[in-house]
């Protein structure tokens, strides 16, 4: 057991990734096996709304102190809005890697964030996106970001006012029900 533990903190530590320049919910939330067919205030998608509170609670506790993200100081930045246009896009590029089973910020469309979050109607200035896989709750993923220094930059970006994520399920590195993250951060414009 204790292997099989170390082996799946060691592959979800190799899985994360930065961008641009970064979640799980509640173990009882369901994901959903389709992309919902549309997005905005009260989504519907237990994938963002299950998540929503927790993860816009955790990260702005996190930006609320000043912290060293490797060897670079940020002061405590201001807190951060939920936009359910960013968490849909968030949401569907989970869905996409959960359902095709890869792991990239590159959709299988080969879309990019910008254009995932341009799709959503979501106009920006800036934009950065973290990504996890294998995390069971949302204070996981989060911890797991803030000591990965690409991933605690976004985080700690002062110049971020908005954020939106999404969690969806599939099977990765021989787990069945893998937990796919995504966390989307950008300045409207």
């Amino acid at each position: 057991m204790k292997r099989f533990l170390l082996f799946l903190t060691v592959a979800s530590l190799l899985s994360l990734c930065a961008c641009g320049g970064g979640g799980g919910g509640p173990a009882a939330d369901t994901v959903p096996t389709t992309p919902p067919a549309t997005g905005g205030p009260g989504t519907g998608v237990p994938g963002i709304d299950g998540i929503r509170q927790e993860f816009l609670d955790a990260v702005n506790q996190a930006r609320a102190s000043g912290r060293y993200c490797g060897a670079t100081y940020f002061n405590a930045a201001p807190p951060v809005a939920w936009n359910d246009n960013l968490a849909m896009a968030a949401y569907l590029h989970s869905f996409d890697m959960a359902t095709n089973g890869f792991f990239s910020h590159t959709g299988s469309d080969g879309s990019s964030l910008g254009v995932r979050i341009t799709r959503e109607g979501y106009e920006w200035r800036s934009c950065g996106e973290n990504i996890a896989v294998g995390y069971p709750t949302v204070p996981a993923a989060i911890q797991a970001w803030l000591g990965s220094e690409g991933h605690c930059r976004n985080i700690m970006n002062a110049g971020f006012e908005e954020i939106g994520a999404g969690v969806a399920e599939g099977p990765y590195s021989g787990m069945p029900a893998a937990r796919y993250w995504t966390f989307d951060l950008a300045i409207p414009r």
